[in-house]
């Protein structure tokens, strides 16, 4: 959906448990290698009820900046900066839920 933001990451392939798929993923999508923490916010069904949306907490390890590479951009945003740009309804519910993580 152009135009609309969302969080990095992917399908969990068979045999991958969630946090390997987010690690997997931001290889993929930002080039970065990143640490998994907490889960954040509950799960989210996704509108056409074949997938659950689960979102992570996870910081960046070594010193590799992230680049868009299958995304038309990027964009670091703080706790006041999350209502500033257009997330995809999917992603919506899990952004009130990180104002407190990010403090």
């Amino acid at each position: 959906m152009r135009g609309m933001w969302e969080f990095p990451g992917g399908k969990v392939d068979p045999g991958e448990t969630e946090p390997e798929a987010l690690i997997r993923e931001c290889e993929e999508e930002l080039g970065v290698r990143v640490e998994v923490g907490d889960r954040v916010g509950r799960d989210v069904l996704l509108s056409h009820g074949q997938a659950v949306l689960k979102v992570y907490v996870a910081r960046l390890v070594g010193d590799a900046v992230p680049h868009p590479h299958e995304h038309s951009d990027l964009r670091w945003l703080s706790a006041p900066e999350l209502d500033s740009v257009p997330w995809l309804p999917a992603d919506a519910p899990i952004v009130a839920e990180l104002g407190p993580v990010l403090g």
